[in-house]
């Protein structure tokens, strides 16, 4: 045993953010919050005394502070955990040493393991991925906000690393957001309550509650959730349903995702040569002064490429799941979606204040529209004269160095609008009204009404 505490922060700078949601002191707070529960829910059917349901929830609460005060028996019961395959076994042995026999018999009466981890992982998610959707819907609001401020900032879109076509920076940000209101949108519902005793049938649960069985069940439900639990189902056992877990993990990914996608455009952004972006908070280097590195992209960027694997595992999990209890798979399960939390919460908080901190150079922006001309007209020429020059003119008028308006204007003529026909804003198409349509999605106003040409 050693004086200092177990924690892998150091490997991974930014995992601390919120790490108090998800770390080992939550997870045995929340399983000692379910065996709770159940007894409370036995005492409010009739099922122990009040004396018994009261020395079981003070025995269950001085664990937990025992072992979140001092980090060396939260370690001694991890290394207890491994005989028994999970930390609830050793909990539970701990607790019981301090009840009488009948009180030890009332605890955790009829649940299993995978009953308490199960709901306690899923309180721990549900209460993440509310945070997430608080998180979510202001990063959002910022991203409205930037791409409002710049909807006639013109820039340079680009497709496979090169130079594309003229573009505004609002209907980049509007993109974003997009992505990120999407993300929130497909949170899901985290029905997380599990109670199916030894093999998902409740055997023990009702030969000892009877007839009060369905009474035992919701209360338990109530003290889990809330009084509106009393108005919903009782939720049958899911030891088996493991794409329960997977659609969890999925939108933890997402929330991952959407930052690392984010922040790549960003990183091609703060680039020196590009300059389009800058970010107010940056980190330095150790060894070069000059440099003022764009950390909270990087962070991020590094984010999405821990995700594939974590959620690689809970897929083979879910795929692996048999019987009433699986061999491993079950097991394999925890560290992901500890290791996903982590992930959505340090990058969810990364990317608010990335985007906060963000800073737009318009100037730069049309500096590299103008450097990537004439070249960046050549679908526009091609559309408007196509039927007029040929291929090899076309390349010819848009190539480096050229002077494309005297080129265009000597194969045909001095028409109207020739000066302005090399000019972004003459090509942006309807990067407006898409931008516009997006926000208004967003604001679940609907599209904007699109005046449509008549064919009478």
């Amino acid at each position: 045993m050693t004086d200092t505490a177990h924690t892998r922060f150091l490997f991974a700078p930014g995992d601390l953010r919120g790490s108090e949601a998800i770390d080992d002191a939550s997870f045995i707070t929340a399983i000692g919050q379910v065996e709770t529960a159940w007894i409370v829910a036995q005492g409010r059917v009739g099922l122990v005394s009040s004396e018994i349901r009261a020395e079981v929830a003070a025995a269950i609460d001085a664990t937990i502070r025992t072992l979140t005060d001092d980090h060396t028996e939260l370690e001694s019961l991890g290394e207890a955990a491994e005989s028994g395959g999970n930390p609830l076994i050793p909990f539970l042995a701990l607790v019981r040493s301090q009840l009488s026999p009948e009180a030890s018999r009332c605890l955790h009466r009829g649940l299993t393991s995978q009953d308490v981890i199960d709901t306690a992982i899923g309180l721990l998610v549900s209460r993440v991925v509310r945070q997430m959707q608080a998180r979510l819907e202001v990063i959002g609001a910022s991203l409205v906000e930037l791409s409002d401020a710049h909807a006639q900032t013109l820039c340079l879109a680009r497709t496979l690393t090169q130079p594309a076509l003229p573009t505004t920076f609002g209907l980049k940000a509007a993109a974003w957001a997009a992505e990120v209101n999407e993300v929130q949108g497909q949170a899901p519902y985290v029905d997380y309550v599990q109670v199916g005793g030894a093999a998902g049938t409740r055997a023990a649960i009702h030969w000892f509650a009877g007839d009060s069985t369905e009474f035992l069940l919701r209360e338990f439900h109530v003290q889990m959730v809330g009084p509106d639990a009393a108005l919903t189902q009782v939720p049958v056992p899911w030891h088996t349903d493991r794409v329960r877990i997977l659609s969890w993990g999925s939108h933890l990914a997402q929330c991952v995702t959407v930052g690392a996608s984010i922040a790549r455009d960003v990183l091609i952004g703060v680039r020196p040569e590009i300059g389009e972006l800058s970010l107010a908070s940056t980190g330095g280097s150790s060894t070069m002064p000059h440099k003022s590195n764009p950390t909270s992209a990087v962070l991020l960027h590094r984010n999405g490429m821990r995700v594939p694997g974590s959620l690689s595992t809970l897929t083979t999990a879910a795929a692996e799941a048999i019987e009433e209890r699986s061999d491993g798979a079950w097991h394999a399960e925890w560290p992901a979606l500890s290791e996903l939390m982590t992930l959505a919460i340090s990058s969810l908080i990364m990317l608010d204040e990335m985007i906060a901190g963000l800073r737009v150079n318009a100037e730069a922006m049309r500096a590299n529209l103008d450097a990537a001309s004439p070249g960046i007209y050549g679908e526009k020429l091609g559309i408007v004269f196509g039927d007029r020059i040929d291929k090899d003119t076309r390349a010819a008028i848009i190539a480096p160095g050229s002077d494309p308006v005297a080129a265009l204007r000597a194969e045909i003529g001095d028409e109207d609008g020739i000066e302005e026909f090399f000019t972004p804003e003459s090509y942006l198409g309807e990067a407006e009204d898409i931008r516009r349509t997006i926000l208004a999605t967003i604001d679940n106003s609907g599209p904007q009404e699109i005046d449509l040409p008549s064919f009478d």
